[in-house]
């Protein structure tokens, strides 16, 4: 792998076009001496980075030519060398520092010049530049107090303590304290404060310890401040009092409550000379002006969250654009706001809406790689023609619709070896349709109503072929940064109306896999909250999903003796990135069982989800080192000693997943990145033998766990087209659990070419 990154990609970095004999920026950079975690450690540093003068900045470019290595750093036209922007940088970090409270940093910069001889026309005079940054200790804040002189102001503030950014003993930062006062502006703005702006606050310092952040200070008059402070204080800390400066206009401090508010819910962005009459409808204190019919007004008017007559709120304001945004209906969405000119205080509102082309048609050609069949090995290359229907306004309440056809084969060694074909229409209602109402829905973003109706139909040629028909009704909405997701009826059926000789024959081997393709009735519920947060340069998410089948309608004896498949199912899965400015570390945790306690017939339990439920590893999305389903379950050798290869499924999935992503540079616009990976996990399930004996090693044992597991490792090579990304994985089975019984399954037959490869769309999580 060493031999292969060297051949194609390099480190080394090419000048050119630059001016001979004179010196040139050739590498930059900043050492940073500090105590901090490493993520702050590395935030800090790229931050100074940041202040160093353009000229100093090296900026290279990837460039490929025909003789190894294939790819290069190159370094083109760089400005001479000018020492005089070294003061200049200093300064801007100097800056930084002070701005996140500390005091007394020390800055020292070295450089040296080395000359590289290149032919007759002169040598390369190469400028190796290094900043040293002592940022000395950070200030804390000791107490951050409120002391406005309006009283209203004063009780907001107090009433509302426990929500500001600015908390005892954390660092001083001038960009937090700014993004309290924003936060305090808009909580007044929220409370009828319409013309209160930021500039009528200020954060008043500790004025021993804010001297010594004052960069226009005598520096010995800061040492004399930071002796006498630190005689008093080991730690030094600063205290923070909010204040009000005296307003320039008294009417900033006067409160404002809605007045009209006219909607315009038709509205054209080209004048249109031959435009019809205007017709008026009032409804609920609105006064709606429109020119057609293509929206019914009371639905209009329920979506406004702005009531004449009451408190001004800016929130009132950002929820009626954003919900008009998210309606999709309307491709813009203004609100003028307009005081009126007397001593009403009242505010006049104008909402424009411009609406945006009703339907739309799509024709998509798709054409995709599968390393392998659901039950026969092959390279199959997929083609299939995507038809798909959207109306954005369907009954005239922006409720959309989307019908979508989907026809495809798959080509292998047979030629055609699966015909594939879909039929869906999804209704997306922009409010919650329930039997009660729901007070909370106006506190929640986008709720909607998901009404889904498809079926397919699939033919493994030489095989089977399956057919299935889905009907849900649901429920989405989220709030901050939380989703949710809700099912309360879910039916799906799947049926195998053909099953070729062959395919009966793997059956008889395996008595699991003829009950997982046994034609299955789902009738249940699916619950699933997804969250994020971003602090710094990570970001985490987190989602779960719950899956039930038969907890209420297997009550009824015919369907729970029938082809009702019962079982409850959870998936969890946890994501967390490491960003750099050129690199992200990504990691994945992920845990899925399902639980099966349906009966088939009067006696016969069941013990296995049904094959389009069930879990799986390998492929470009889990277990690379892998094909596609050709891992697990657990260390059984039953499936690599079967005539065909087979698909393996089970009821239980474990894995963890963790990925170094870096930038390797442009190529004609192209954004070229790789990857280093390690995949851990493996799939778990009840087998039985012809025979009806249960094989042990197939199902999840804690004290077989370590034995069990699968280990992957490989690099990647991804071309990022910015709307989708080519990804190509090769990975190595560092351990393979098939071969446990030899020093567990670590390194066995790897070699150069015993690789595997994924072809992979966008990120594998």
């Amino acid at each position: 792998m060493a031999l292969l990154s060297f051949l194609f990609i390099t480190s080394c970095t090419e000048p050119r076009h630059y001016q001979h004999n004179k010196p040139f920026i050739f590498k930059s950079d900043v050492t940073l001496h500090s105590d901090l975690k490493k993520n702050a450690r590395q935030q800090l540093r790229e931050g100074l980075m940041n202040q160093m003068d353009d000229s100093l900045k090296v900026r290279t470019v990837l460039a490929v030519r025909i003789r190894p290595p294939f790819f290069y750093y190159r370094l083109s036209a760089p400005p001479v060398f000018d020492s005089s922007y070294i003061g200049r940088s200093k300064t801007f970090m100097t800056a930084l520092l002070h701005s996140q409270g500390y005091f007394q940093p020390v800055i020292t910069d070295t450089f040296r010049i080395d000359t590289i001889r290149k032919g007759r026309a002169g040598g390369q005079q190469r400028v190796y530049l290094k900043f040293l940054v002592t940022p000395g200790k950070s200030l804390k804040m000791d107490s951050v107090g409120y002391d406005l002189k309006t009283p209203e102001l004063q009780l907001l503030a107090l009433e509302n303590r426990e929500k500001s950014l600015l908390k005892k003993n954390a660092p001083y930062s001038i960009p937090d304290i700014s993004k309290e006062l924003d936060r305090l502006l808009n909580l007044y703005r929220d409370n009828g404060f319409y013309k209160l702006s930021k500039e009528d606050l200020y954060a008043e310092h500790d004025t021993v310890v804010a001297a010594l952040i004052d960069p226009n200070l005598d520096p010995f008059e800061q040492l004399e401040l930071l002796d006498s402070l630190q005689k008093r204080k080991k730690e030094p800390t600063i205290t923070i009092v909010i204040k009000q400066r005296a307003p320039k206009d008294s009417t900033h401090l006067m409160k404002y409550s809605w007045g009209n508010i006219n909607v315009y819910p038709d509205k054209t962005i080209l004048a249109d000379s031959t435009a019809a009459a205007t017709d008026t409808a009032k409804i609920d204190g609105y006064t709606l002006y429109h020119t057609t019919n293509k929206f019914k007004l009371p639905f209009i008017a329920r979506n406004i969250f702005a009531k004449p007559g009451t408190l001004y709120r800016q929130s009132d304001y950002f929820n009626t654009i954003n919900k008009f945004t998210n309606l999709g209906a309307w491709q813009q969405v203004d609100v003028n706001v307009n005081e009126r000119n007397d001593s009403s205080k009242k505010l006049d509102a104008n909402v424009l809406l411009y609406p945006a082309k009703k339907q739309s048609m799509n024709v998509d050609f798709e054409a995709s790689r599968n390393e392998t069949d659901v039950l026969t090995t092959g390279s199959l290359l997929g083609i299939a023609l995507n038809f798909g229907i959207r109306n954005k306004n369907a009954f005239r309440e922006s409720i959309a619709t989307s019908s979508n056809a989907r026809f495809g084969v798959e080509l292998g060694p047979n030629i055609i070896q699966t015909l594939q074909a879909s039929l869906s229409h999804s209704i997306f209602v922009p409010r919650f349709i329930t039997p009660f109402k729901i007070k909370s829905e106006k506190n929640v973003t986008a709720p909607r109503t998901i009404i889904n109706l498809n079926t397919s139909y699939t033919d493994r040629r030489k095989f089977y072929s399956t057919r299935s028909i889905n009907a849900s009704w649901g429920y989405d909405w989220s709030k901050h940064n939380h989703s949710w997701q809700y099912v309360p009826f879910n039916f799906e059926y799947t049926w195998t109306p053909v099953k070729t000789d062959s395919f009966i024959t793997l059956e008889e081997g395996f008595p699991s896999l003829k009950q997982a393709f046994n034609d299955g009735l789902i009738i249940g519920q699916i619950l699933g909250y997804t969250t994020g947060k971003s602090i710094g340069n990570t970001q985490s998410f987190f989602r779960a999903k719950l899956e039930e089948s038969g907890a209420l309608f297997g009550l009824i004896k015919n369907l729970e003796r029938g082809e009702l498949r019962r079982f409850v199912k959870l998936d969890l899965e946890y994501k967390y990135f490491i960003n750099y400015p050129r690199a992200t570390w990504a990691f994945r945790a992920y845990g899925g069982y399902g639980y099966v306690y349906g009966k088939t017939g009067d006696t016969t339990s069941e013990y296995n989800l049904p094959f389009f439920k069930a879990y799986f590893a390998g492929g470009p999305y889990t277990m690379r080192a892998w094909q596609v389903r050709r891992l697990g379950p657990g260390s059984s050798t039953v499936f690599d000693r079967a005539k065909k290869p087979i698909d393996r499924f089970g009821d239980m999935k474990l894995e963890g997943n963790i990925e170094y992503r870096f930038d390797i540079g442009t190529i004609a616009g192209i954004k070229v990145k790789s990857a280093l990976f390690t995949d851990i996990g493996n799939i778990w399930g009840k087998t039985y033998d012809a025979d009806m004996k249960p094989l042990d090693s197939t199902e999840f044992n804690l004290s077989r766990l370590y034995t069990d597991l699968g280990v992957g490792a490989g690099t990647s090579l991804r071309f990022d087209f910015d709307f989708f990304m080519i990804r190509l994985d090769w990975a190595y089975k560092i351990k393979n659990p098939e071969y446990a019984k030899e020093n567990d399954g670590w390194f066995r037959g790897i070699k150069l070419n015993s690789g595997q490869f994924q072809l992979g769309i966008g990120v594998p999580f």
